[in-house]
């Protein structure tokens, strides 16, 4: 005959959102629903039947943390209308951070009763909130000095105590346009960065012929520089790639840029490509201060940026690496970055080759 727990475990709980494990009032487990089975990465039918007090011991092995999370889980179990919740770090490979919250099914005692344990996975909704402390601070901090530029600027050219002769007003007048175009570059990002959390990035690919864009973009960066020179080392025959032409320039001169910036003795900055068979490789190359070991894999995360004595002036959103990435993974490439030999870096990316194949498949859809 069904018990009250196998007609709950019925009622909608094996298909439930989150993660839950349902217990009779033996302290057995009734139920392990599709959600949980996939978080914790256990078997549901291997767990029906065995003490709730095995699995809390086998999910806190597996725990981030070393307090004794078997006995708090047990904690909870048996006060669950005094300490609902509790909160932490299981590892699954990467770090997950979940709230665990217990509720009563059926009482059987003042301090025991069959009941039901809800995990949810706070780690995006923690990471979503951080970034936007971060971009709050960020957004201050980075509109702050253009606007006192602008302001400061403008004020002083409206003087009218003082006239200002042509070579004066010119420089201030370019300053003006430099900190607006900061502005404007940061306005930009945000936007891209939003587009990209939304999954709404918009890419519109064709065949591109990569030598132009390529030349373009070390072009404009020289204007930019002038301790820096560049090399451009491209093979006499580069296939055409599936590109969003404005997109690439985007990616070419947020590298070039960055290149220039954490180089700031100046020096060689290399712009070379590699064709494979269906792709087409792209290297940056400075002579810079270089990325630590240990924080190359960050460096496209949203916000982050090297501090070191040698960087700390440089400024910056922390975005355009991060916007670059979802870019050319919108292109279906990779990114990456490596270490030059003695000192600097290389940043490399990838482009798909346009096929024949391709082509004939684009005119069908045309």
């Amino acid at each position: 005959m069904p018990t009250q727990l196998d007609s709950l475990a019925a009622a909608g709980w094996l298909n439930f959102a989150d993660a839950v494990l349902l217990v009779d009032d033996a302290g057995q487990i009734v139920l392990l629903n599709r959600r949980a089975q996939e978080m914790f990465e256990m078997d549901a039918d291997a767990w029906r039947g065995a003490p709730a007090s095995d699995f809390y011991r086998a999910l806190a092995a597996r725990c981030a943390s070393d307090a004794d999370l078997a006995r708090q889980f047990e904690n909870h179990a048996q006060r669950a209308a005094e300490l609902p919740r509790l909160e932490f770090t299981l590892q699954t490979p990467t770090l997950r951070v979940l709230e665990t919250q217990w509720f009563c099914l059926a009482p059987i005692a003042p301090r025991a009763c069959a009941y039901g344990v809800m995990w949810r996975d706070l780690t995006r909704a923690q990471a979503t909130e951080q970034m936007q402390k971060q971009l709050l601070a960020t957004v201050s901090h980075e509109l702050r000095t253009p606007l006192a530029s602008i302001k400061g600027f403008a004020t002083t050219l409206l003087r009218q105590d003082v006239r200002w002769d042509d070579a004066t007003q010119r420089e201030f007048l370019r300053i003006i346009e430099e900190e607006s175009n900061r502005l404007e570059e940061l306005i930009d990002n945000l936007l891209d960065m939003s587009q990209m959390e939304a999954g709404a990035l918009r890419i519109q690919r064709e065949p591109v012929q990569l030598r132009g864009l390529l030349r373009e973009a070390v072009e404009n960066a020289q204007r930019r520089t002038e301790a820096h020179w560049f090399v451009v080392d491209l093979p006499s025959e580069l296939p055409r790639v599936w590109a969003d032409p404005r997109r690439i320039r985007q990616v070419l001169n947020n590298l070039l840029e960055n290149a220039i910036k954490y180089s700031p003795d100046g020096g060689e900055i290399s712009v070379r490509c590699e064709v494979e068979a269906t792709r087409v490789i792209v290297s940056i190359a400075d002579r810079g201060v270089g990325i630590p070991p240990a924080l190359r894999a960050r460096v496209f995360d949203p916000f982050f940026q090297v501090d070191g004595s040698s960087t700390r002036g440089v400024g910056g959103s922390g975005l355009g690496l991060a916007i670059v990435k979802g870019i050319i993974a919108a292109h279906h490439g990779a990114i990456w970055v490596e270490p030059m030999p003695e000192r600097g870096s290389v940043f490399r990316f990838t482009l798909p080759i346009v096929t024949d194949a391709a082509l004939t498949e684009t005119d069908k859809l045309a």
